[in-house]
């Protein structure tokens, strides 16, 4: 008897874990309003979805505001096929800007991320030298200030800026994802 209420103990906190349900309450409400604004199907995949790729980011002091599809008063598309929410949250390690599309019609959600990272020259340009030697990425472009990469692949991107005594790192990755 005593094994199995372990066991059953066990199993829902692996559940509670994973499920957005244990969240913090103000986390839940930024999942909620992209759900929301999005219109997508309210269920425990696409919640999961959308804070798996905010999650990480509700760090210390970390504040949050979207823009959307009726954000703006003279806006044309709010009734549009295409739901936008663009959400920036910022905390004490760097900004981050993730942009979700969903196409109604196809099922389908776009989503890019974008952190920009600061840090001192020094540190953007060994980060650099790093990466250029990785065979994962190829150089997209490069100038006398920055230069991009392309994971091989992949649409993700990182972006090392210099301009000395600062730098500036950004990683960029975009997916399209099916909604169910």
């Amino acid at each position: 008897m005593k094994k199995l209420l372990l066991l059953m103990l066990l199993v829902h906190n692996i559940y509670a874990l994973d499920s957005v349900s244990s969240i913090p309450d103000e986390q839940k409400k930024v999942v909620a309003r992209v759900m929301e604004v999005l219109e997508l199907p309210s269920n425990e995949n696409m919640k999961k979805v959308v804070f798996n790729k905010l999650g990480d980011f509700f760090t210390k002091n970390w504040s949050a505001h979207w823009t959307t599809n009726t954000t703006g008063a003279d806006t044309k598309i709010k009734n549009s096929n295409a739901q936008i929410c663009d959400v920036t949250i910022y905390n004490d390690n760097r900004v981050v800007n993730c942009t979700f599309v969903h196409f109604k019609k196809e099922k389908q959600l776009f989503v890019t991320l974008k952190q920009y990272v600061e840090a001192e020259s020094s540190d953007v340009l060994k980060l650099y030298n790093e990466l250029k030697e990785d065979s994962k990425y190829s150089i997209e472009k490069e100038t006398e200030n920055y230069a991009y990469f392309n994971q091989k692949g992949y649409m993700s991107y990182n972006t090392y800026h210099v301009k000395s005594p600062v730098g500036m790192v950004i990683y960029e990755s975009s997916y399209f994802l099916d909604v169910k």
